[in-house]
């Protein structure tokens, strides 16, 4: 006989006597569910600033490392322009023109990063003072007023804030020599 075919049971499965009274565990204080979400916020929005904290690291680790690349590309691209004709002369014209486009893609690169660099040679003094360091003078007549007559190292700016100042000296006229009417 299949238990479809058997009769319908009318005795209840289990009686109200089956069930015993447990104590309640502790004191009986228990979480109410808003408390328990309250909590879990709390652990998500710590967790939640630590990862910000790291991301900022991280960006700010690589801001640091692109200004570094700047400079690095910068000094590259002068010694790649000083070299250029001795690389055309020894038949490696091609060669010279390939590092100079990948020069201009790394500089592309680092813009689109928002990183650019200034190369402040031949600037009056009074236009890049804020943004270089001066390390020396060159006093020559070939220099009518105080200008920037080498750059050692290039202005780094990341979206037009100077991050890192450029190292330069400054030609001026000889000291006996009095300025150009523009720099009174």
């Amino acid at each position: 006989m299949s238990s479809s075919d058997e009769p319908p049971s009318t005795e209840e499965p289990y009686g109200w006597d089956a069930f015993a009274e447990r104590p309640v565990p502790g004191d009986g204080d228990f979480e109410s569910p808003a408390k328990e979400l309250g909590a879990v916020l709390r652990r998500y929005r710590a967790d939640l600033g630590a990862e910000r904290g790291r991301a900022r690291d991280a960006a700010s680790d690589a801001l640091v490392v692109a200004v570094e690349q700047g400079v690095l590309v910068a000094q590259f691209a002068a010694a790649l322009e000083r070299r250029a004709d001795a690389l055309r002369e020894a038949g490696l014209g091609l060669v010279h023109k390939e590092l100079r486009v990948l020069k201009d893609q790394m500089l592309e690169a680092l813009r689109g990063g928002g990183v650019t660099v200034q190369d402040p040679v031949g600037l009056p003094l009074a236009e890049v003072a804020d943004r270089v360091e001066v390390i020396g003078w060159r006093h020559a007549p070939e220099y009518p007023a105080p200008v920037v007559a080498e750059t050692h190292e290039v202005v780094v700016l990341h979206r037009g804030t100077v991050v890192r100042p450029g190292q330069v000296t400054m030609g001026a006229p000889p000291p006996n020599e009095p300025p150009d009417e523009e720099q009174r």
